[in-house]
């Protein structure tokens, strides 16, 4: 009986493993002024021929801020045992990229990303516009104390009510192996598009309702929520907000 036991608890553990698939490449780009629209169909015929069936790709547009006019390309839903694996078309995919899509860029970044499930709100609301805000850490940041106030935010949110409150949801990603510059990104899902985002869009919240500070002392204490205070004063070194849109014509179909 032990043996089965163990060997159920090892098969457990092998298929939690094997389902880890929360990491996601972002390959961010920018066309040569002038190239905008030979990019796109440049691309447009590279991911119908080489991510149709696998490496699937979403496509988003970044319309506002420092990056305006730049485009993430992104290849989500991968383990680390995907980085071990090479593709079998990879000399004709890379080929195709040097002739067709490099010479077209100014400018690409790239970047590994983790979904973390537990310091994001309803992230399974589905949209095609976003709020990205992306926050670089200060390094002598306690990065389990933020955490921490992370995943009370988003018991404190689910407790609170009014339309504002009620729709809002985010996606919470830490970037990896980002060296000394500790990077977490927050994706706003704008399932009512970016007309959601107009002051007074949402009915306000019933008359008595907490606020967040209300609804955070109720749960935590008061104690817990100075202890906050000091923690996210002292946490970000520079933040940086964008829109940016779905781009379904430039994505895997």
């Amino acid at each position: 009986m032990k043996k089965i036991l163990l060997l159920l608890l090892m098969a457990t553990t092998l298929a939690a493993y094997s389902q880890k698939t929360d990491l996601a490449t972002v390959n961010t780009v920018k066309p040569k002024k002038g190239q905008k629209m030979a990019f796109e169909a440049a691309y447009k015929l590279h991911v119908a021929k080489f991510h149709k069936t696998e490496e699937k790709l979403q496509v988003y547009e970044v319309l506002s801020g420092e990056y305006i006019g730049y485009y993430h390309l992104v290849n989500a839903g991968r383990s680390y045992a995907d980085f071990d694996k090479d593709r079998a078309d990879a000399s004709a995919h890379s080929l195709d990229l040097d002739k067709t899509f490099f010479p077209l860029l100014e400018e690409t970044m790239n970047g590994t990303f983790r979904f973390v499930d537990s310091l994001s709100l309803r992230p399974q609301v589905e949209a095609e516009k976003f709020v990205v805000t992306v926050r670089h850490l200060k390094q002598a940041l306690n990065f389990n104390d933020y955490r921490r106030e992370l995943a009370r935010s988003v018991k404190v949110l689910n407790n609170l009510k009014g339309g504002f409150f009620e729709n809002l949801s985010y996606n919470f990603f830490d970037q990896l192996w980002d060296g000394s510059d500790q990077v977490t990104v927050t994706i706003r899902n704008l399932k009512d598009g970016f007309k959601s985002l107009e002051s007074g869009y949402f009915p306000d919240a019933p008359a008595g309702s907490p606020s967040f500070r209300d609804e955070y002392v109720k749960q935590f204490g008061h104690t817990a929520w100075d202890e906050r205070v000091k923690v996210m004063d002292a946490a970000v070194e520079k933040t940086e907000v964008y829109i940016m849109k779905l781009r379904k014509d430039l994505s895997s179909q």
